[in-house]
């Protein structure tokens, strides 16, 4: 017996693995429903399913459409009960505001983003046959539990903060972070925006604003994060790249754009911003009018 992964986010897919690989469950991931569709119909071996409501070809919801059409339904009341029986028993990952059709057969539980690892392997027990139930090894331990994660990290929703490494890859890990607890996610990036969203985990929602030419528009990028986070209602904001920005714009108009988008933080417009900057190719005074500006981020 196998299970099936369908999940496009590095973050969520490791972590859904590594709980599998910890209860002795082999499993394949793919990242699309029609991959999953092609999986399902070349290996039978594959009798669980955890499915992620939004995944990079559409609605996750859309396999359960595909494996209904693709396994007939019978016509007696027995071939519908030994049909789910037989599985593939689905687990179905999704937001709180959306819903899993109750007339299918196939759905065997419901995981509502954030969740714990013990959330997850009640849902897999909830999905295999008695005799192959799991014990949870780690239970009790947050491991899927995104906000506790932020806190364990020390980062506060709705406050700013500056992170001085070489490459953005603490900010990479509180973006994904802030993605899996559902969070509305703007990553500011040089990078094209479907590259950008698999870098940093991010669904395929999640806003990008790509930076372009020699000389960045810095009005249209503080415009774009204005009616970002007016639009939105747990609005993250990210910037990966900070040194790119001063390089193509100079220091003293590249620290202006930063006073003025964290000056749209108000009663109204509570927000979090992250900035990733090589702190060594700052200046001491290039250092500290960051800090004064956003909280220095250091790492537990």
């Amino acid at each position: 017996m196998k299970a099936l992964i369908i999940e496009d986010r590095e973050g969520m897919k490791t972590m859904l693995m590594d709980v599998l690989e910890k209860n002795g469950i082999e499993h394949t991931a793919v990242n699309t429903v029609e991959e999953a569709m092609a999986t399902i119909q070349t290996d039978k071996d594959h009798r669980i399913v955890i499915l992620d409501t939004a995944v990079s070809d559409g609605t996750g919801m859309s396999f359960i459409d595909d494996l209904e059409s693709w396994e007939a339904e019978p016509e007696s009341k027995k071939g519908r009960r030994q049909r789910a029986e037989n599985g593939p028993a689905i687990i179905v990952i999704r937001n709180s505001t959306e819903s899993v059709p109750e007339s299918c057969i196939f759905v065997k539980a419901e995981l509502v983003k954030p969740f714990t690892t013990s959330m997850l392997v009640d849902a897999i027990n909830a999905a295999l046959p008695k005799d192959k139930r799991i014990v949870d090894a780690d239970r009790g331990r947050m491991m899927a539990n995104p906000n506790d994660e932020l806190v364990r990290r020390g980062i506060t929703y709705g406050e700013s903060y500056v992170f001085f490494q070489e490459n953005p890859r603490t900010v990479l890990d509180i973006m994904q972070t802030f993605s899996m607890a559902g969070y509305d996610m703007l990553l500011i990036t040089a990078s094209r925006a479907k590259v950008a969203r698999e870098r940093f985990g991010l669904d395929k929602g999640a806003e990008v604003y790509t930076l372009k030419g020699n000389f960045y528009p810095l009005g249209t990028m503080i415009d774009m994060v204005r009616g970002f986070i007016e639009g939105s209602r747990y609005p993250v904001v990210a910037l990966d790249d900070l040194d790119n920005i001063i390089d193509h714009c100079g220091m003293d108009r590249t620290f202006v754009a930063l006073k003025e988008i964290l000056a749209l933080r108000g009663e109204k417009h509570k927000f979090t911003f992250l900035a990733s900057v090589d702190g060594e190719v700052l200046k001491k005074n290039e250092r500290a009018v960051l800090t004064s500006m956003m909280t220095l981020y250091k790492e537990e």
